[in-house]
């Protein structure tokens, strides 16, 4: 993401939301895989609490509050656009949603068979359902895109051939690009809250891994974080921060009460120029 330097590749679209919002240097996740990670995000736990472990082998359980549910109790429209199997209704992260639109596309062959659907569909099934959206309301953008097989569409399979990873990440930032200007076409920006993270990193033949999944280094833990939020003035944040503080940042942006044994920390003193407390994260 090139907001958090210089590199070949340039995201323009997340850059956008850096030049406007906070930019955190060091956010990490706490897991390596798309649904564990995601549950720490959606629960504010991580899977030493949670229990869920790997893609595909374990549900979220019912006793747990999900960012969702405790935003729909609160009066909030809420709705999930997803772009990759991994984060199918039956795992359990559906909870809470009004709408969990994971139509999904079955791809591959028998040797690489998974199912997905590209970024700028899941943006387009996102806007269907913002027009005419009245507030409050709360979209998930799931976009499943920079994962193994490498497979941006044209023209960024040419432009970035050799890099193909790079390819997919330069292509969700195009697709986003339309979120973004309705968003801002509308007159949100003002009182709209944009979370942007990756779930995990892609190891790319460094420490011998290929893609992600079993090593715990910086190139799967390390991800991008940039919270854009009405009030915030535009900056950047150095102390360490992790994927488990999204939820009670969110509430606490909102108004809402947070929830009780949350395991992460609002952001909002690190954000203000003050220390977090240290942690284990």
């Amino acid at each position: 993401v090139s907001a958090y330097g210089d590199g070949p590749l340039k995201t323009p679209n997340f850059d956008r939301l850096a030049q406007r919002g906070v930019l955190f240097r060091r956010a990490f996740a706490q897991a390596t895989t798309t649904l564990p990670s995601h549950t720490n995000i959606l629960l504010g736990l991580n899977p030493l609490r949670h229990g869920v472990h790997d893609n595909g082998n374990f549900i979220v359980g019912k006793e747990f509050l999900t960012l969702a549910e405790h935003l729909k109790a609160t009066g909030y429209a809420t709705a999930a656009f997803i772009g990759g199997f991994p984060l199918d209704s039956r795992f359990g992260l559906n909870r809470g949603f009004d709408v969990y639109d994971e139509t999904l596309e079955n791809r591959g062959t028998n040797e690489q068979f998974y199912r997905e659907r590209k970024a700028e569909d899941v943006v387009a099934s996102s806007l269907r359902w913002l027009d005419g959206r009245a507030s409050p309301w709360f979209a998930w953008v799931h976009c499943y895109d920079p994962h193994h097989p490498y497979e941006p569409p044209e023209p960024f399979l040419s432009q970035y051939k050799g890099r193909l990873y790079d390819g997919e990440v330069a292509y969700v930032d195009y697709a986003l690009k339309k979120l973004l200007d309705t968003i801002e076409d509308k007159g949100w920006s003002g009182n709209t809250v944009i979370v942007l993270t990756g779930d995990h990193g892609e190891s790319l033949g460094q420490h011998g891994e290929d893609t992600h999944g079993f090593f715990a280094y910086n190139t799967t833990l390390w991800i991008p974080l940039i919270i854009c939020a009405p009030g915030w003035k535009p900056g950047s944040v150095d102390q360490m921060v992790v994927h488990t503080d999204i939820f009670p940042t969110v509430c606490e942006l909102m108004g809402l009460e947070v929830p009780p044994r949350l395991q992460g920390l609002s952001l909002l003193p690190a954000v203000k120029g003050k220390n977090l407390p240290q942690r284990a994260l």
